[in-house]
């Protein structure tokens, strides 16, 4: 006979979903809090602390937990990449870069 507890478990698919969403909105957050230097920053910490305990206390699985803060580190350095990107792209001569012929 089945476990109670294991009845009313969510597809595996939907728990990926939740995973994945909740995991990108803190790799950003904290993309953000490691960019800005006012003290705005510490408000994006506290909100993606806030999503943290959030997705902690609706998955109570190791296996979850350690796929979001695998994925939220992967979205994390994504977000600086990309950021990263787009500073140099705006800020930079691009006649600098070129060879002029």
């Amino acid at each position: 006979m089945k476990d109670p507890s294991e009845q009313f478990e969510e597809p595996k698919w939907k728990t990926a979903i939740w995973v994945i969403l909740y995991a990108a909105a803190s790799g950003v957050l904290l993309g953000l809090f490691s960019i800005l230097t006012a003290v705005v920053k510490f408000i994006f910490s506290l909100l993606a602390l806030f999503l943290v305990l959030r997705f902690f206390k609706r998955y109570e699985r190791w296996g979850a937990r350690g796929a979001f803060i695998a994925t939220a580190l992967v979205f994390f350095f994504i977000f600086l990449v990309c950021y990263s990107a787009y500073f140099y792209m705006t800020t930079n001569d691009p006649s600098v870069a070129s060879p002029s012929v």
